[in-house]
């Protein structure tokens, strides 16, 4: 069974598949077919899950194990063996197996998403309150998980509300608020006692308006309720809001001043990619969680002459000054207009490309590589409206 994307893997067995008509004893290597797989559509362990083994039981047959993260990705795999002439036995099994729930919806102001399923495991990124998440495994009392913008780690469960399929697409269709204050409080009910923190960016089942307050539903069940002015309608939100330069650099220097923490994406502490990746879903787009995975997407923009730059241009920058221009991106910060740009870098603070500012970082002049400016009305993996987000939302 060959699929129209098939001819996207040509070149993948053209090289694994001798073309000499005559005297050819070479065989294909299934081993550069699956490698041209994953290259070609799961390229990053970041963001997608390809642990795909293989062992040749005959001439030509093939036994498969391991796991990928999407039946789709498997067929393709299988495909390619089959164009190869190859049998096949055995298959990667699809993510989710033996999860405790297929989604989930973060139940604190901010869940921890770490390296390994420990607490004292590198916290490579957080989700905010309300936000859904994809249940991958289970381990004891951690799940791994993949958030909205693709990326893979472990949370632990305490932190989270699960929810099978039905649940969850029926939250899909439930009016919501969305949080638009940088800090606030959810209060009980009946009295101004405080139930849980909350930051920009968490997501609320809407219940009665009451005076100057909004009931709210949490993901557990719990009732609440918020200032009426601190939270606005979903639905109405995620249309009026573009990732247009003005709006995002006033989002941008509404958080100067906050803490830098590594793996951070929310106001409580942020890294260069996590306040990028805050700012922008603000604005109302789902873009890639981290520096390098960015500089991956949205218009290139050439840095060459800075004055071509403009406000809101996501600007990338490469760790060593003598590096080459391919060097990896390890920083990225957002453009503000008039030379200056905004980063978080031990804060959240404003520096500038013009040496005659007394906020002139020489480091990062020497070290800006590239730039990217995002398309309102962009939709790609990297870069995806909330609008059209098929995890905020039924029928897209």
């Amino acid at each position: 069974m060959l699929k129209r994307n098939m001819i996207y893997l040509l070149p993948f067995l053209l090289a694994a598949v001798c073309l000499i008509p005559a005297g050819c004893t070479d065989e294909p290597r299934f081993e550069e077919i699956i490698e041209g797989v994953k290259q070609e559509y799961a390229p990053d362990a970041r963001e997608n899950v390809f642990d795909v083994k293989a062992e040749r039981t005959g001439r030509m047959r093939v036994r498969l194990s391991g796991e990928v993260d999407n039946a789709r990705l498997r067929e393709l795999l299988m495909d390619s063996l089959y164009a190869a002439g190859f049998e096949v036995t055995g298959s990667p099994d699809v993510l989710p197996v033996e999860v405790p729930w297929p989604w989930a919806l973060v139940n604190l102001s901010v869940a921890n998403i770490r390296a390994a399923p420990s607490h004292r495991s590198e916290l490579v990124t957080q989700a905010l309150l309300g936000n859904p998440l994809r249940v991958l495994r289970e381990l004891g009392s951690w799940v791994y998980v993949q958030t909205p913008d693709r990326y893979l780690g472990w949370a632990n469960k305490y932190a989270l509300s699960g929810f099978d399929d039905g649940a969850f697409d029926q939250w899909k269709s439930t009016p919501r608020l969305i949080y638009t204050e940088t800090f606030g409080f959810i209060y009980d009910t009946d009295n101004e006692s405080i139930i849980s923190d909350i930051t920009a960016g968490s997501i609320l089942t809407k219940d009665q308006i009451a005076g100057n307050y909004t009931g709210v539903i949490m993901p557990d069940g719990r009732t609440g309720k918020v200032a009426v002015d601190a939270a606005s309608c979903f639905e109405e939100w995620s249309t009026d809001a573009l990732p247009l330069g003005d709006r995002v650099v006033a989002t941008a220097l509404s958080m100067r001043g906050f803490p830098y923490l590594w793996g951070g994406t929310s106001p409580k502490g942020i890294d260069c990619s996590g306040y990028t990746r805050i700012v922008w879903f603000m604005n109302g787009m789902v873009i890639a969680r981290d520096a390098s995975l960015q500089a991956r997407h949205g218009l290139p923009v050439e840095t060459g002459n800075p004055e071509g730059l403009e406000a809101g241009d996501l600007l990338f920058f490469r760790t060593n000054p003598e590096g080459p221009p391919d060097s990896p991106v390890t920083h990225v910060a957002i453009y503000k207009g008039g030379l200056e740009y905004i980063h978080a870098s031990g804060m959240v603070s404003v520096n500038s490309l013009d040496s005659a500012m007394d906020n002139y970082s020489d480091y990062r002049a020497s070290t800006l590589q590239s730039a990217r400016r995002t398309d309102p009305g962009a939709a790609g993996p990297g870069m995806v409206p909330v609008k059209e987000h098929p995890w905020y939302w039924n029928n897209n």
